[in-house]
Formats: structure tokens, sequence, C-alpha cells
């Protein structure tokens, strides 16, 4: 087959993402619907284009002449670079090595990401994923005490429980095992007596972008919750919220009364934000009211600003804390210890227990 010059035809053909499908008989859909329904409610939740997304405009048009490349080459195998490069409009430098043989073939940096998490299982990510629970789990701590920074170069969770970022950590290696040899942990906090666990590993970094983990400094950064939260089991979105809680709820205190009806107290999430932001954030805290609402968690309506400290920090944003507020009746409490184990907080889980327990024993009927 001879190329022409003219190669509107095949860029066209690669911005659609190559060859269509065949379409389906009635008969086969019909036989597909009716043997596996889990199937047809799965959605996906990170797929090849989004890791791509994740880099910038530059490397995403690189990733889109390079497929154009790919598909020139298997129509004319003896065109040499040279030729690619004038037909594709791309520096001779870049097809040349493009056309190398061997290890030192270059392929754009994207697309080897995309590469490593297809061949680990990952792509495409869906609801249905056998990983789903671990990866929302890991995805929740980093929209609290964990996160990415602006470069994209770390992703971390920070701890003053060794045991959380432990078990963080492993949950990691179990999804992305290419990633073990790309982590360490650094003691830190005033008196040594934190953990900060990161990871180094693009791949996994940029998997969590695509996800929807915010990027950078939180708290002068406004962010919403993934757009596919509301769409996916509750038994999957509860798993990012355990995340989310383990980092930044508190836990309620048991309150038995001698006269009345026993409660609990100070039971709250509270997450701090530049006034900047206010708006946004404040709308962020209503999202998560709602989610909580899905699972019959209650919260009452007030969101409570905490006013921390009037100087600005050394980036000139002054930042205070959001409350919201979760209903302390003994019911309420029960649903949310009975949902969520926090599980990458052994301390306020330990603690949990207990006021439970406090609970259980003044009340007999509850156990």
């Amino acid at each position: 087959m001879v190329f022409s010059k003219n190669s509107n035809s095949l860029s066209a053909k690669c911005l659609k993402g190559g060859y269509k499908l065949l379409p389906e008989t009635h008969s086969l859909q019909s036989g597909l619907k009716a043997k596996n329904k889990t199937l047809m409610s799965s959605m996906s939740l990170v797929a090849e284009q989004d890791i791509i997304n994740t880099y910038s405009v530059e490397e995403q048009l690189s990733c889109k002449k390079y497929t154009e490349y790919k598909e020139l080459i298997k129509q004319n195998p003896s065109f040499g670079y040279k030729r690619c490069a004038k037909l594709l409009g791309v520096p001779q430098g870049r097809t040349r090595w493009w056309h190398t043989k061997g290890e030192k073939k270059a392929v754009p940096l994207a697309l080897k990401a995309v590469k490593k998490l297809k061949e680990a299982g990952l792509l495409p990510f869906t609801s249905e994923h056998k990983h789903v629970k671990i990866v929302l789990n890991i995805l929740g701590t980093l929209f609290g005490d964990g996160g990415i920074d602006r470069r994209l170069n770390t992703m971390a969770f920070i701890s003053a429980d060794k045991r959380d970022v432990d078990l963080w950590k492993n949950d990691l290696v179990e999804v992305f095992p290419f990633a073990k040899n790309k982590m360490n942990v650094v003691k830190g906090g005033e008196w040594g007596h934190s953990y900060n666990m990161r990871t180094f590993d693009r791949a996994v970094i940029r998997f969590f972008v695509a996800l929807g983990t915010p990027v950078g400094d939180k708290i002068i950064t406004p962010y919403s919750l993934p757009s596919w939260i509301g769409k996916i089991k509750p038994a999957a979105s509860k798993c990012f919220l355990d995340g989310l809680l383990s980092s930044e709820v508190s836990i309620p205190k048991f309150i038995k009364r001698i006269y009345g009806v026993d409660y609990f107290k100070n039971f709250s999430l509270s997450l701090s934000k530049s006034m900047v932001f206010e708006a946004s954030h404040m709308d962020f805290m209503d999202s998560l009211r709602k989610q909580f609402k899905l699972l019959d968690i209650m919260c009452t309506p007030n969101l409570r600003k905490d006013v921390y400290r009037k100087e600005p920090r050394k980036d000139g944003h002054i930042s205070n804390g959001y409350r919201i507020f979760f209903r302390v009746g003994i019911s309420n409490v029960l649903q949310f210890h009975k949902i969520f184990p926090l599980r990458y907080c052994f301390g306020k889980k330990e603690k949990f227990d207990k006021e439970i327990k406090k609970a259980q024993a003044a009340n007999p009927a509850l156990n």
C-alpha cells in the first residue's frame, strides 16, 4: 500500500481511536446480558487516555504522533524516519529514535506508563476490578494525610503510627508490585514521631492523578470528589470514605447520663482550606455529607468554620478548619462504627472500639 503525502486521513483515523469494532449481532448481545449482568454495571474509572491526559500538552501530542507513526510504518514498512517525520510534521530527531531497533528504541513517556500499568492488569481500571476496594481506600488517604506533590514526583502517606504506614505500603505493593523498590519511609515531626511513607514510581503517581487525587498543597488547591464516586457500588465508595476518615475524623466520646438518654459527643470531620477557596470547599464538604447520607450516616446541617490563627502562612494564605458534624445519637454512631473500619488508623479504631464497648456496657440491649 502506498501512503499519500496527505496524512490527514491517517491523523483522523488515529484521533478517532484507531480501528472501529464490528457491530455485534442482536442474539450475541442478548446472550451476554443474560450471562453476566454484573459486567454491564461495570464502569471505567481509569482508561489509557486518562493516564496520557495527566501529562503535558506537548507529551500528549507526542503520543498522538507516535500512534500515527506506528500506523504509518505498518502500512509502509519501507519508509525511513526522515520521510515519516516529514509526513507527520515532527522533528526528524524524534522519529529517528522511534525508528531505532533494540533497547535504544524510544517511546513517549506517557505510553511507557500506560504499558507498565497494562502489564500489571490495571488498565482499564473498572469499578469491578479485583483491587478496587484497596485502591479506593488508598485514594481516600490522599484526600487526607496523604498527597501528591505538585511536580508529580512523589506520592506519600503520613501517620504517627508505624502500623498505619506499614499497612498502606503493603496494600500499595499488593496492587502495584513494580513499585516495591521505589518506596521509602522517612521519620519526621518535631520529636521524630511521625512516619512519611513515599513512592517515587511515576506510573503509580499518574494512575492516582487520573483517578482524581488532588495535586499539590490541598489547603491552597480547590478540588472536588471524583466524578464517578456517586455512580459506583456503595461497597466501593465507602472504601474511599474510610480512607479519608482514617485521616480526618475525630472519634466520638460516649456520655452516660443519670437522667435522660445516653449519647456521644465531639463527632466530626474537619478539613482545612485557604479562605480564598472557602466557597468551593464548602461545596466539597456538602458533597461529602451527601455521600454519608447514602450510607445512612446522618450529619447535622451545620458547617463550622474554625479560626486556628489569624496570621497568614508563609505563602500569604490564611487557612481555617471547616468541620461537618455527625449526629451523635447512639444508632447513628453504631451504624458508622459498623460501616467504617478506619483501616489506615489503628489508634483511632482502637479508641472507637473502646467507646462503643462503654455504650454497650451501659446499654446491654445494644449487644
